[in-house]
Parts: structure tokens; C-alpha cells; sequence
């Protein structure tokens, strides 16, 4: 990102990536359709330009074709990792950080303080069940106990969720 970041965005920003994340064909004139509904009066000529910035300064980086019942599926999976006590816990941490990272469909991984150690969240491809799977057969000798869980992903906050990105 250059000179602006996620946090110097105004409503009207944010609302144009709203738009944006659901369709990104929304054209200008739609977009400045839908914030007129919601008391926003701005021109399409304005949100070409905004668009424009937002893109510029790395806010907006691309877009793509997300495939419906192609390719990918609206099931995500929580997979909770706790491992056998060791010196070499960090290097462990970091080999299964770095196993996880090769899946193209890993949204996070983390380290967590509490009962558990690691928590690895992914989407689960049309052909691909458990993914997480792979993930326990390769690190077996060095996990104590483990958790898989389904979950639902709804209402998520895209420019918060771009806070991750900073650390």
C-alpha cells in the first residue's frame, strides 16, 4: 500500500468495496445507485475516480472470477492443533506454518495461547473433504490431540479481516 491505508478509508470508500466484493462487474453507475438509497449522493464520475485511487494506492489490488459449483463450495474448516510437549515446540509451530501455507485454500493459521496451540482455518474444495487431514497424517508424532469442526463464514468484515494483512 502507498500513501493511504485501510484505516484513512471513509464510508463512501468503504461502501464502494462493499459493493465491489459482492459484484465486481457493478458498474460506476450502479454504485452510485446504490449510495444514492442510502442518502449518498456522489456522481459515477466520482466513483470511477475513487475506484481509480483505491486501486492506485493498493486498497483494491485486482479482481477475480469466483466459479460457482465449479471449483469451490461455501464450507470452511477449523482445525485445532495441541501438540506434545518439546523443546523444539517453536520449530514445530513454524514447520507446520510452513506446511499449511503450500494449500492454496488455507485462509489462516495461528499460534493461540490456552489448550491448544495452533489453530489452521481452510476451505474445503467440492473434491476435497478434510483437508485438514493432510495436516495430521504428515506432523502425527508430534500432535498430542486435535479438533476438526466445520464452520459457517457469513457477515465477515472484509476491511477488518484486512487488519490480519498488517501483522
Amino acid at each position: 500500500m502507498s500513501d493511504e491505508g485501510w484505516s484513512d478509508l471513509d464510508e463512501v470508500d468503504q461502501k464502494i468495496i462493499a459493493i465491489l466484493n459482492k459484484n465486481a462487474r457493478t458498474p460506476s453507475k450502479g454504485i452510485a445507485k446504490e449510495l444514492r438509497k442510502i442518502g449518498v449522493e456522489v456522481s459515477d464520475r466520482t466513483i470511477r475516480k475513487r475506484i481509480e485511487r483505491l486501486e492506485k494506492n493498493g486498497i483494491i489490488k485486482g479482481y477475480k472470477a469466483v466459479l460457482s459449483g465449479v471449483s469451490s463450495s461455501d464450507e470452511f474448516e477449523a482445525l485445532f492443533l495441541k501438540f506434545k510437549v518439546t523443546r523444539s515446540i517453536d520449530s514445530i509451530l513454524d514447520s507446520v506454518k510452513d506446511f499449511v501455507k503450500t494449500f492454496p485454500n488455507y485462509l489462516f493459521v495461528a499460534t493461540i495461547d490456552g489448550e491448544w496451540n495452533m489453530i489452521v482455518v481452510m476451505k474445503v474444495e467440492n473434491l476435497q473433504k478434510n483437508p485438514s487431514s493432510k495436516i495430521i497424517e504428515k506432523f502425527s508424532d508430534q500432535i498430542l490431540d486435535y479438533r476438526m469442526n466445520g464452520i459457517q463464514m457469513k457477515d465477515i468484515n472484509i476491511l477488518n479481516m484486512s487488519l490480519l494483512l498488517l501483522t
